[in-house]
């Protein structure tokens, strides 16, 4: 089996465990070009599946797509080590439907998710700072507590000297 009929089958495979039927998806399925397939859809007036309806389990579905894609990975490179070599075209081929979950994922969660994921990422980064800061507060006051304990240590071992 060649590595595009690898990548159809595993695209096949993919919309029939759930992954939405997108145009990039069927373009690799189907082994034409996206822009092709874009290009009879429009012109045939295809529609789209109902987004909103699919938007509110996609984040579960596409976990449950990409914990079975890992599976295979993973038995697939058993196999290899058991074989003493990998089949190329199958790890191609998950690779490939690996990265169009991470894609769809990336783009079903739009720019107000990557907002709210970079405000907490500044919260997080905000409050290691203060913890940090404290930390370095907390330091500073015990290494100036240990210099004045060896100031007044230093100026009783004077006073002794000078009085003898």
């Amino acid at each position: 089996m060649g590595e595009t009929a690898s990548v159809a089958l595993a695209m096949l495979r993919a919309l029939f465990e759930g992954a939405p039927a997108t145009l990039d998806i069927l373009a690799l399925a189907s082994n034409r070009s996206e822009a092709r397939l874009r290009a009879i859809a429009k012109k045939e007036a295809w529609r789209a599946p109902d987004l909103a309806a699919s938007a509110a389990d996609l984040e579960k579905r596409l976990t449950l797509l990409s914990d079975r894609l890992i599976g295979e990975l993973e038995k697939a490179s058993r196999e290899g080590e058991q074989m003493g070599a990998y089949d190329k075209a199958r790890l191609d081929a998950l690779s490939a439907m690996l990265r169009m979950v991470e894609k769809i994922g990336e783009t079903a969660r739009g720019p107000q998710s990557a907002r709210e994921e970079q405000t907490r990422s500044d919260e997080e980064m905000a409050a290691a700072l203060e913890r940090i800061d404290a930390r370095i507060l907390e330091l500073a006051e015990d290494l100036a507590g240990q210099i004045a304990e060896q100031m007044v240590i230093g100026k009783s071992a004077e006073k002794a000297r000078a009085g003898d």
